[in-house]
C-alpha cells in the first residue's frame, strides 16, 4: 500500500490552498491520512473536503502551536501509516505547494527502488539549492531534507522510527533539536544516504504564524526558490552518484 500523510496546525487558509491542490491530483493509487491539532477551523476544512481522507486527531492536542506539539503531530500520521501496512509513504505538509508532477517522481521512486528499498533512506521531493533546467536530474545527498520526502516502511523502521525523539545525534553534530534535526544527525553519524531532484517539486508557502520558520526566514529561503511549476516529467535520472554533503536547511530549532 502506497500512502500520502500530512500533518494540519492551525493555519485553515494554507490548509484550504494546500487541499485544492491535493485535489488536483489523481491520488487513486494512495490512501491519504492527515493527523490534526485541535483546531475546529481547520477540521471543518478537513470533513468537508471532498479528498478521500482518513483525519486522525493527535492525542493531547493543547489547541494552541509548539516546537513539541508539531513534532508529535508528524509522527502520529507517519506512525499510523506505517502501522496500519504502507510500505510506501509520500510525506507533505499543510502549506506546500506543489509541482505538477510531484507524485510521477514519487511514483518513480516507488517502482524503481521497491525491490531495493534501502539504497536510500529518504527519496525526496524538495532541494533547498534547487538549480539549473533540467527537470529530469536526480542527484544524492549525505543530509535529511524534510520539506517533502518519501521512505519504504524499511527506511521508516531503520531511520526515523528509531531517531524521532532522539536528539543526541542533532546535538552532537549540529548542536540543535527538533526532529528533522534528529533525522540529519542520524544520517550524519550512521552515513545514510538520500535522492532528491536537481529542481524542487515541492516549496514552503507558510510565509506567515509557522511554528518554526518566521517571516524572514521564509523570505530569504524560500520566496525567490526555483521550484518547478510547470513542467510534466515522468522519467528521471540520476547525473551524478557522489553525495552532496551539505548542511540541511531545516525549518527546526537550531
Amino acid at each position: 500500500m502506497k500512502t500520502i500523510t500530512f500533518p494540519v496546525g492551525y493555519r485553515p487558509a494554507y490548509l484550504a490552498q494546500f487541499l485544492d491542490i491535493l485535489s488536483g491530483f489523481d491520488l487513486s493509487d494512495y490512501k491519504i491520512i492527515c493527523s490534526a491539532e485541535n483546531s475546529l477551523p481547520c477540521i471543518t476544512l478537513l470533513e468537508e473536503s471532498e479528498l478521500p481522507l482518513t483525519i486522525l486527531r493527535k492525542p493531547n492536542s493543547s489547541g494552541k502551536k509548539s516546537h513539541s506539539g508539531a513534532r508529535d503531530n508528524m509522527y502520529n500520521v507517519l506512525n499510523y501509516a506505517f502501522s496500519n501496512g504502507s510500505d510506501f509513504n509520500v510525506h507533505l505538509e499543510d502549506d506546500f505547494v506543489l509541482a505538477p508532477d510531484v507524485f510521477f517522481l514519487a511514483d518513480w521512486y516507488y517502482e524503481t527502488f521497491k525491490d531495493k528499498p534501502l539504497t536510500y533512506i529518504s527519496y525526496g521531493l524538495f532541494n533547498h539549492e534547487s538549480r539549473g533546467d533540467d527537470y529530469a536530474a536526480l542527484e544524492t545527498i549525505s543530509m535529511f531534507e524534510g520539506l517533502g520526502w518519501c521512505t519504504f516502511k524499511e527506511g521508516w523502521y531503520l531511520c526515523f522510527d528509531k531517531n524521532w525523539y532522539d536528539d543526541t545525534y542533532a546535538q552532537k553534530h549540529f548542536g540543535s533539536y527538533g526532529w528533522d534535526w534528529a533525522v540529519a544527525g542520524a544520517y550524519r553519524e550512521f552515513g545514510y544516504k538520500g535522492i532528491r531532484p536537481l529542481i524542487a517539486r515541492t516549496n514552503h508557502d507558510g510565509r506567515h504564524n509557522g511554528t518554526c520558520c518566521t517571516v524572514a526566514h521564509h523570505d530569504k529561503k524560500y520566496a525567490n526558490l526555483k521550484w518547478n511549476q510547470t513542467e510534466i516529467v515522468k522519467e528521471f535520472k540520476l547525473i551524478d552518484e557522489s553525495p552532496r554533503d551539505d548542511k540541511p536547511v531545516l525549518d527546526a530549532i537550531i
